[in-house]
């Protein structure tokens, strides 16, 4: 997972993007223009200017969108020549929108002082301070761009501070580019590297004194060389859609590629600030090519395995507002001829507008026959997708339990016939975090360990179970707890029982599709609560997280077991020296450890409801769970919100699961009131008891409640084209979507009549490929016929994918595009998450199954 800062996005209401959409239509004037919504507009071409500010995900300052394409990003001052995820940001001030001048102007300044309370490590801050404005305005189909400095930068900083673009590398690859006379082609690989010593501390060395135990950044004394210099930069002139030219009137550009010191990085375009500038410091003219009367394809977006027979079948259709979209959907039959039978023709019905398109739905839930179809309108085919009543049970929910878990499994050697995907990592886990930390992934040790065990000392019986979280390697307790909940309930609910891949904890060894007699869903739920309860008995308490100590060791993809050299740090040896089993490098992950009433009640409820699946699987497994999860029940703790206490009921109701204790019953009943209160948000976790709680007031109340609740549900189902009610992000709504479809299913199995399943099967759609943008696919990679195939997870570095991962999915550029690029390095579009990401879907996938083969049971 990436810094908890980033998560903070900015939101935007549906009511506001359905205000906002369609605000490109026929009658625009040429040229660029503000629009309504606030960016320079022209045919099939946007500027946004600061309405995003999330410099370190690639989105924010100056975003061009040419032909429905993000371009280029991050236009704005930096200090550095191609920055990094943990290098210094700007601060917005304030964004004026000047209509009569049609222009925009951004205040900013350095430093932004958030970046400290982040975890960002304040020695690495640079001592300066820097107040600016940045100025676009429209001439023609041409935008001008200016940068006013409040003072002249310090004499130390010229030429270093500069004004920079970002431009997007996977759409250039192979691309030309012309900057003067100068030529040359976009690389897929980096190249082009100058060497200046002493640029950053030594990576591996702690500062000393105060600041000790705060992780430089990495060393990057490999610093890009400049593939051209010059006045005027042509992008991609064979390519009409994303050609794009960029004039300094003031001071050279520089074309650089970011990769060479990040694998993230992009192509950056710069221009360094001068000595004694201030006024006008930098000026570019920045002109897109615009396609005359450009309208972008229609864009069909439907499930990507298909659907069941019986249940509703609606494609949506997202067009230009440009687009008239005067002609029918046709509805194909695929048969073994290769001669396609149309089955239904009908013009589509128009749904309305939402972001910056027309939507219309084509509803053929009339066909229920079993095949292979597809879906034509005019030149445009939609990917091909099944009818058939095993659809949610073919090679959907199954590539998780296969590949993503067992790849993502820790302290294991993990192959796949020819393939190593990872060996046995972290064998040296894992040192007492030192006191008064503040991590840069946003792990807090306070003043005390709370444990028996000092800063830096090893504590042992943590080199068992976990898995890697997910595009990282660190263990938050949240995620592997959460993880053991979720397989647990789908072993519960659905009771799978699939064998596909052999684990030998003894030897540490997972083999994918080589089946052992177990089920695969048992062995990874006895994997997790190896690391929950194992580091319940090695602490006397629940660990935080574990997590590597330095960002050198952090930014690593690939093969974990390299981030360290397994052995157990001793100070007594020294950095050159080693034992069998002991080194002198300090290289170990960190243990962390807190005081937080919910995530301990979280932990209790999500381990407690794995004892009934390990009882019979491994029985002292189970015992010792429960008697983790009990004793924890025990402690004391504040419960000082509405949160914490939702957190113990479902603690409550998983003990009672797994015991049947009176105690729990009353600690439920005598939560009669908050839970009815509070039944949107803990009403699911109770409904999983209340028949057995032996209280028809408590039930019938619920009953209730739940009736209400899906009353309301229903008329939001009309809030998007796609069944569903929510607001687009910074970050994509899959993963929250999905979250909400375990505890819909939950309600509905319990008050079948009051709660109903359709908005959950609406969210399978939606995770499936029937999602916004112009790159609708589903966000289970390997998973149906159009997937999430460059994903961000442990192989990201090879623009690779895990099969059986689910990525977060489509997310918002301010304040109307859609996105989700074919690229690994977007985490808020593509990451992989443990505990509540691809796990869920599984559930989801097994529930739609279950709701519509066999019955309401």
């Amino acid at each position: 997972m990436q810094p908890r800062h980033l998560l903070l996005g900015l939101t935007l209401s549906t009511s506001t993007l359905l205000l906002a959409g369609c605000d490109s239509g026929p009658e625009d004037p040429g040229g660029f223009t503000l629009n309504n919504s606030g960016y320079f507009q022209n045919r099939g071409v946007g500027l946004m200017a600061f309405q995003d500010t999330a410099p370190e995900s690639r989105q924010s300052g100056l975003i061009l969108v040419s032909h429905d394409n993000r371009l280029a990003t991050n236009g704005d001052l930096r200090l550095e020549a191609t920055p990094g995820q943990w290098s210094p940001v700007p601060k917005l001030i304030k964004r004026e929108l000047n209509r009569d001048a049609g222009e925009v102007i951004a205040s900013l300044s350095y430093p932004d002082e958030s970046q400290h309370l982040s975890g960002f490590n304040p020695l690495f801050y640079p001592d300066l301070e820097l107040d600016y404005q940045v100025r676009v305005s429209a001439e023609g189909d041409t935008l001008i761009v200016r940068v006013d400095l409040d003072e002249p930068l310090p004499k130390e900083w010229a030429d270093k501070v500069g004004f920079q673009l970002e431009l997007y590398p996977a759409d250039l690859f192979g691309k030309s580019w012309i900057m003067d006379e100068a030529t040359g082609i976009f690389p897929r690989q980096p190249y082009g590297v100058t060497v200046e010593p002493g640029r950053a501390p030594d990576p591996e060395v702690l500062p000393d004194g105060e600041m000790a135990g705060l992780m430089p950044l990495p060393n990057h004394r490999a610093q890009p060389a400049p593939l051209a210099r010059g006045q005027r930069l042509t992008v991609a002139p064979e390519e009409e859609q994303i050609r794009l030219q960029i004039e300094s009137l003031k001071g050279e550009l520089q074309l650089l590629d970011g990769r060479v010191q990040h694998q993230n990085g992009w192509f950056t375009l710069r221009s360094p600030i001068a000595a004694g500038a201030s006024e006008g410091a930098v000026e570019w003219r920045i002109t897109p090519n615009v396609v005359e009367d450009w309208v972008r394809e229609p864009v069909i977006q439907h499930s990507m395995v298909g659907y069941h027979p019986q249940q509703d079948k609606v494609a949506v259709i997202e067009t230009d507002p440009n687009d008239t979209l005067s002609r029918p959907v046709r509805l194909l039959r695929l048969n073994a001829q290769g001669e396609p039978e149309e089955v239904l023709s009908r013009e589509p019905e128009v749904w309305g507008e939402f972001l910056r398109y027309r939507y219309h739905h084509f509803d053929f839930s009339g066909v229920r026959e079993p095949g292979m179809y597809q879906l034509a309108l005019g030149d445009t085919r939609s990917k091909p997708f099944r009818i058939a009543d095993n659809v949610y049970d073919q090679n959907v929910w199954q590539p998780t339990l296969e590949y993503f878990l067992p790849v993502q499994m820790g302290h294991m050697r993990v192959k796949e016939k020819y393939k190593l995907w990872h060996d046995d990592s972290h064998r040296d886990d894992a040192l007492m975090a030192p006191t008064g930390l503040n991590h840069f992934d946003g792990y807090v040790q306070g003043d005390s360990t709370l444990t028996d065990f000092e800063p830096g000392e090893h504590v042992p019986g943590l080199t068992r179970g976990g898995w890697y979280d997910a595009g990282d390697e660190d263990y938050r307790i949240e995620s592997q707890s959460g993880e053991v909940f979720i397989l647990s309930a789908a072993h519960s609910e659905f009771g799978v029982q699939h064998d596909n891949t052999l684990i030998d904890q003894d030897k540490r060894l997972v083999e994918l599709r080589e089946p052992d007699g177990l089920p695969d869903i048992l062995q990874q739920i006895e994997h997790g609560l190896l690391t929950v309860v194992g580091g319940y008995e090695s602490l006397g308490r629940l660990y935080r997280g574990i997590i590597v100590p330095t960002l050198t060791q952090y930014v690593m993809g690939g093969d974990f077991s390299g981030q360290t050299d397994n052995l157990i740090y001793s100070p007594e040896l020294g950095e050159d020296e080693r034992t069998a089993t002991h080194s002198g490098v300090p290289d170990d992950r960190w243990v962390f450890t807190e005081q937080n009433t919910a995530r301990e009640f979280d932990a209790i409820a999500n381990i407690a409801a794995s004892v009934q699946a390990m009882r019979g699987y491994n029985d002292d497994l189970a015992e010792r769970t429960l008697a983790a999860a009990e004793a924890l029940w025990q402690t004391k703790r504040p419960i000082d919100s509405d949160h914490e206490r939702n957190e113990q009921i479902r603690a409550a109701v998983e003990l009672f699961r797994a015991t049947g204790k009176a105690t729990y019953r009353e600690t439920l009943l005598e939560q009669r009131d908050h839970i009815l209160e509070n039944f949107r948000d803990i009403g699911w976790a109770v409904a999983r008891v209340v028949h057995q709680l032996d209280d028809e007031s408590l039930t019938e109340a619920m009953r209730a409640e739940a009736a209400d609740y899906y009353r309301d549900i229903e008329p939001m189902m009309d809030a998007t084209p796609y069944g569903l009610s929510f607001e687009m992000q910074l970050w994509g709504r899959g993963w929250t979507l999905q979250q909400q479809g375990v505890s819909h299913y939950f309600l509905h199995k319990a008050f079948p009549e009051e709660f109903g399943k359709d908005y959950l099967l609406n969210i399978i759609h939606y995770v499936l490929g029937t999602n916004p943008g112009a790159n609708p696919q589903s966000y289970a990679s390997g998973v149906g016929a159009h997937s999430k195939t460059a994903a961000y997870g442990q192989n990201r570095m090879d623009y690779s994918y895990i099969p059986g991962g689910v990525i977060v999915g489509t997310a918002l550029i301010q304040p109307d595009f859609p996105e989700l690029k074919a690229f690994p390095y977007l985490w808020q579009q593509s990451e992989y998450v443990l505990g509540g990401g691809a796990s869920n879907f599984m559930f989801l996938a097994l529930a739609a199954d279950r709701l519509l083969n066999a019955g309401d049971e």
